[in-house]
């Protein structure tokens, strides 16, 4: 059983160890259906930062995927609503093979596919970043404890590429690529 709610240190360390060079930020969920909108929420809360490029892709991250290919990112994190089996807010950070098991859900396309795809035409590797919802009904507002999960998650990634700028910066480095000059 994961904690109930994230704590920011925990994620922020398991980020930190796996996101790397350029990086697309893909929230994913439905705005109308109550926690289901956490992704979506995540990714509005994210800040703009060099070599860092932000979708949100609502409940059709489908129509995205191309534009994630040809970001040639190298990392992908996606951010969703995840029935975990544990509590709600609840915040796993999922590999590959643990997110073929997330099936359904209330987008289109399930994850594992997306994930496939993602790894079949970029050299990324790929996140998830799961939130347990409380529910998905439809016209519900996000339940608290979502809510709250929400702004650690967008405040750990913004934390993440700040100090990848401010390091980029103080080591001379093109803030896009990463690399230093010779």
């Amino acid at each position: 059983m994961l904690p109930r709610q994230p704590t920011n240190m925990n994620l922020r360390e398991k980020l930190c160890r796996r996101v790397q060079g350029k990086v697309v930020v893909m929230g994913i969920g439905n705005p109308s259906r109550g926690d289901d909108a956490a992704g979506s929420c995540v990714a509005q809360q994210i800040c703009s930062a060099p070599a860092v490029h932000i979708i949100d892709a609502q409940d059709v991250p489908e129509n995205y995927l191309c534009q994630v290919a040809d970001r040639q990112p190298d990392t992908v994190v996606l951010i969703d609503c995840v029935d975990l089996k544990s509590a709600p807010g609840s915040v796993a950070l999922l590999e590959k093979d643990e997110t073929m098991a997330y099936w359904p859900s209330t987008h289109r396309v399930p994850m594992g596919l997306i994930v496939n795809y993602l790894e079949g035409t970029t050299d990324a590797r790929i996140l998830l970043i799961g939130i347990q919802p409380q529910q998905t009904d439809f016209l519900q507002p996000i339940s608290a404890d979502v809510l709250s999960s929400v702004e650690v998650v967008a405040r750990v990634l913004n934390e993440i590429f700040e100090s990848r700028r401010i390091s980029a910066s103080v080591q001379g480095a093109n803030p896009l690529t990463g690399e230093v000059p010779a």
